[in-house]
């Protein structure tokens, strides 16, 4: 199997931001109201499933069978999309069913977990999702948090992203290496003329430092 490096995740999670910030979002006519975050769940979705075929190409180049499970995407195979995370990509094989004996895939090997929490004033929603991936087995796993624009703004080692990074250090020590925490700006900013100019931050986890990814 092709091995995945810190410079192709990283490549995976830029690429994928950069087609995020340029999906259409429904026009809803004026007279129907939306509740509100409406745009931003639908933009934070959209992210997702930027995000999961910019994987799955990253992963399928492969021999095995990769399958890539997200919430807008149903396999037919195994008739679900999501599965227990945001995004899993998993290396799967084939066992026979009881009866016909028809060939019935599973999950053999967990490649890689995501899970993406965007709100920025909700430190307690990103330690739970981030707890998700501590309950998982997988090769590698991947956090996606949000910042406010002005953060980007800054340096890369911005005082929010560094309370956050300090935050999650201990569950992120239970989730096990290779862990990568990425940032991106929350998307109620996504419209800010210079919003494309700020590069998903990517960080690793190695030892007990939090590293940038190249």
């Amino acid at each position: 199997m092709t091995i995945i490096g810190d410079s192709e995740i990283t490549g995976a999670v830029v690429c994928a931001w950069k087609e995020a910030l340029n999906l259409e979002m429904p026009v809803v006519p004026e007279n129907h109201k939306r509740p509100k975050g409406w745009i931003n769940h639908k933009r934070s979705r959209g992210w997702v499933d930027v995000l999961a075929k910019k994987l799955e190409i990253l992963y399928q180049d492969n021999d095995e069978d990769i399958r890539v499970f997200w919430k807008d995407w149903r396999d037919p195979d195994f008739m679900i999309s999501e599965l227990l995370y945001d995004i899993a990509i998993c290396q799967c094989e084939e066992t026979k069913s009881i009866v016909k004996g028809k060939s019935l895939p599973f999950v053999k090997k967990s490649l890689l977990l995501v899970e993406s929490e965007l709100q920025t004033n909700n430190s307690r929603a990103i330690v739970v999702d981030l707890s998700k991936l501590v309950m998982g087995c997988s090769e590698k796993k991947l956090f996606v948090a949000g910042l406010p624009l002005g953060e980007f703004r800054k340096d890369r080692g911005c005082e929010r992203m560094r309370d956050v990074l300090e935050m999650c250090k201990e569950p992120a020590f239970s989730c096990g290496e290779p862990l990568y925490f990425c940032f991106i700006p929350h998307p109620e900013v996504w419209t800010e003329p210079d919003v494309n100019e700020y590069e998903p931050s990517v960080w690793r986890l190695k030892g007990d430092c939090w590293v940038p990814t190249p």
